[in-house]
């Protein structure tokens, strides 16, 4: 009589006939993962433990999985910590089931970055490495607008704006919405089509943040989540990561530059900006970060403690800081 296997016994199965890992144990799912892209499971056995992930099988799935691959062997070569692929009894890196693809990759005891001043300095100088390391390899075109740093969309940021008039007297409210909208609009001039040129691009990790990269303490175990990763500009990977690390949870001035000083000068030590970028980087920043908190509003009001209205503040006050010092960049002034 032939057992029927479902759910994640089948997934179970797969492992045990084209892996060569021993005992095989019934996965769980990853605890707090977003499983909106692809289902992410724990999986012990005698070889150790593992992060499998399942896809949907398609020709656009198989080409990203191989890149992703490659990325990360290369990565690994030149010292950047990653999660290492296991490789399949065929050699590959992932295992084609009917319409779904498997994939295998180390399972890091890691922590989300915690920021201390120790962390900010390992985190840009990996930035700066991945660039360095990088240059010149071939990339695929990335799944998502290579641009998309450089605007805020008007429909997010209003639904923002709506929350904040929900919760406090929209007069108060508009001194600071009317300079982010100026705001938003002389970042559309420093970050237009027409300057654009004067940006480098080349192979990006596309999600650059504190969650992708796992610590021990004060010690870089992984860089993670390489999917969004593939031909971009090289200011969308430091704005993001400014944004986050720098000026997401502070309003304190010294702070802002004391973290943002830090990043720049660790990532320089890899690869240096041009006076354009330097100049456009922090409308950049301030794009993403308007985008970001925007964004997650949409999934739960209060974003990292803050409602939407206390937001508005803290937002108008941080790209006021971003726009004067690229306007100490733009005239050699110190930061």
């Amino acid at each position: 009589m032939t057992v029927q296997l479902q759910g994640l016994e089948i997934v179970a199965d797969v492992i045990r006939k084209n892996y060569d890992l021993g005992e095989v144990g019934l996965p769980r799912p990853l605890e707090g993962a977003h499983q909106r892209r692809h289902r992410k499971m724990v999986v012990e056995t005698s070889k150790g433990v593992f992060l499998a992930k399942t896809y949907t099988r398609a020709v656009a799935v198989i080409d990203a999985l191989n890149f992703q691959h490659r990325l990360s062997d290369h990565l690994f070569a030149n010292g950047l910590p990653v999660a290492r692929i296991q490789k399949a009894r065929n050699g590959k890196g992932y295992v084609e089931v009917d319409d779904w693809v498997l994939e295998l990759q180390e399972f890091v005891k890691g922590e989300p970055m915690t920021l201390t001043m120790k962390t900010l300095q390992i985190s840009a100088k990996a930035l700066g490495k991945f660039h360095k390391v990088c240059y010149g390899l071939p990339a695929p075109p990335r799944d998502v607008n290579m641009w998309r740093f450089s605007e805020v969309p008007k429909d997010i940021f209003l639904h923002f704006f709506k929350l904040a008039r929900e919760e406090k007297d929209e007069s108060s409210l508009m001194p600071y919405f009317n300079y982010l909208v100026e705001f938003i609009q002389r970042s559309a001039q420093e970050l237009s089509i027409e300057k654009r040129s004067e940006f480098e691009v080349g192979l990006i990790h596309g999600d650059w943040h504190g969650a992708n990269l796992l610590f021990s303490g004060e010690k870089l175990l992984a860089i993670i989540d390489l999917e969004f990763a593939g031909q971009g500009c090289y200011l969308e990977d430091i704005s993001y990561a400014i944004s986050n690390l720098c000026v997401r949870t502070s309003t304190n001035i010294d702070k802002l530059r004391m973290r943002t000083l830090m990043l720049l000068e660790q990532y320089e030590r890899k690869r240096t900006l041009s006076y354009a970028e330097l100049v456009a980087l922090f409308y950049a920043v301030g794009i993403k970060h308007i985008t970001t908190v925007s964004y997650q509003s949409k999934n739960n009001p209060n974003v990292a403690g803050l409602s939407p209205a206390q937001w508005m503040e803290r937002l108008s006050f941080q790209c006021r800081w971003l726009e004067e010092q690229s306007r100490k960049a733009r005239w050699g002034e110190k930061l």
